[in-house]
């Protein structure tokens, strides 16, 4: 063994003695095949033989590569494992699954394959009792990982990057670089499985990888040992604002809601009051979203406290309302009734309410009479609903409220909650009204964005309404 395999193998085995990996304990290995995740599962299989701790090995196919690249794949990696004599857990998620709730959702297909695979994971983790789960993490994904969330506006939790140990899941590489992986490789001949995935650039962290780091070394070539110390700084700060001013206690209601003392809240610093709005809204169970931005969440930083029931915040179909004592974070609740309807726009025909639907579906032309907006420049998830108290339209002649709108259309009063409005992330994009023999009327922002060429679009084009 080289230099190179005797510094990672003795880094490894420190990791394991600091969190006092023994004899009796069960450590499941996340396996892609790939180069990072079988260096450490061949190290972690070596070690065993003089710590003696148990070693499974999860396999998760995501069902996003064709079946035949998948078929072949996964008997290289069984063959793989299987020579190392270790128990394999292989999973399947369904074909498409995760491509069609990212189209639905507008969430990233890597956001959600991580999701799927940290559920696979947990799972076969239950099943058979693992005390921990190691992951393949290396020192150019911590790298990775500080540039992305500087860049996409990351607090200091953030900035810190990414933790060598967290509950069960460690990551006994998170100090080791991707060349000396590679010089394991090629030296031990460890067997792996290239994923051309790893090449395509519709991926944030491959866009970040191949494209924006090299230009980063380029300018800044010490940017390693910078970052380096800049993780360790924020991890420092973040360590003495926590223990200075941690979030506030948050319970739950009995509909599984989450609330806290509003009179604290008022009374604490900005980052108290930021750790308590995230804390608060991860715990809560009904929250129509995992992630929420920061821009949204700071306008309740300058919400003045007053008598009787007051929303602080409002948008993402959800609201935080402070109540007699406490702030409480609620969904926005329009039913699908009579009288009001709220739904996630998907592609094909969609029924708003009875009598009348809508038809939605990725074209290049756009017929008459319809409303479409680029794809590209959506903020998903996009909704379509009833009017709400409060809801305005930035315009070309300014901003107009709805309710105005409605008003010098002459909609009845009893007739305004059919005509559908659409908001996404950004706020109302559009009030659909051509159906009912008014204009069509969209956001300023997105009526003078055209698509470029080739770009898929969203067109919604109206079926026949019964009355």
């Amino acid at each position: 063994m080289n230099i190179t395999g005797k510094t990672i193998k003795t880094k490894v085995f420190d990791f394991l003695r600091k969190y006092e990996i023994s004899n009796k304990s069960k450590i499941l290995v996340a396996y892609s095949g790939g180069p990072d995740s079988s260096v450490l599962l061949w190290i972690l299989n070596d070690i065993r033989k003089s710590i003696a701790y148990g070693l499974h090995v999860i396999y998760i196919d995501h069902g996003i590569r064709s079946e035949t690249v998948m078929k072949d794949e996964c008997s290289r990696i069984k063959k793989n494992i299987y020579e190392l004599g270790l128990p394999v857990h292989i999973k399947h998620i369904a074909p498409g699954k995760i491509v069609s709730e990212s189209k639905i959702t507008g969430r990233s297909i890597e956001d959600l394959a991580r999701e799927y695979r940290y559920m696979q994971i947990e799972e076969t983790k239950k099943e058979i009792s693992a005390s921990h789960v190691a992951l393949g993490h290396t020192l150019d994904d911590q790298f990775e990982t500080i540039i992305m969330r500087f860049f996409q506006g990351s607090g200091i939790h953030g900035l810190t990057g990414i933790s060598e140990k967290r509950e069960y899941f460690i990551r006994p590489l998170i100090n080791v670089e991707k060349r000396n992986i590679m010089e394991y490789i090629n030296s031990n001949s460890i067997p792996y499985v290239v994923d051309k995935t790893n090449l395509d650039t519709i991926y944030l962290r491959n866009k970040i990888r191949l494209k924006l780091i090299p230009v980063i070394e380029e300018i800044f070539p010490g940017y390693r040992k910078s970052l380096s110390t800049f993780s360790r700084k924020m991890d420092s700060i973040r360590s003495l604002l926590t223990l200075n001013s941690p979030a506030l206690e948050v319970q739950l209601t009995k509909e599984g809601d989450t609330w806290f003392s509003s009179g604290d809240f008022f009374s604490k610093p900005e980052y108290q009051q930021v750790e308590t709005l995230y804390k608060s809204w991860n715990m809560w169970e009904n929250r129509p979203f995992d992630r929420l931005p920061y821009r949204f969440i700071s306008a309740a930083l300058d919400y003045k406290p007053v008598l009787g029931s007051n929303i602080l915040i409002q948008g993402y179909t959800c609201k935080l309302l402070h109540h007699k004592e406490k702030i409480i974070w609620k969904r926005v609740v329009v039913l699908s009734s009579k009288k009001s309807y709220l739904k996630v726009m998907v592609e094909g025909d969609q029924e708003i309410f009875p009598g009348f639907s809508l038809h939605i579906e990725e074209l290049n032309e756009f017929p008459e009479d319809t409303v479409w907006f680029s794809r590209e420049n959506l903020k998903n998830p996009v909704i379509i609903r009833s009017r709400i108290t409060g809801d305005g339209i930035h315009l070309a002649e300014g901003f107009k409220p709805i309710k105005k709108l409605f008003s010098d259309w002459g909609v009845l009063p009893e007739d305004r909650w059919k005509i559908p409005v659409i908001e996404d992330r950004s706020g109302i994009i559009a009030v659909l009204g051509k159906p009912f023999g008014f204009k069509n009327r969209i956001a300023i922002t997105y009526k003078n964005n055209s698509p470029d060429s080739g770009k898929f679009v969203v067109s919604a084009s109206y079926m026949e309404m019964h009355k």
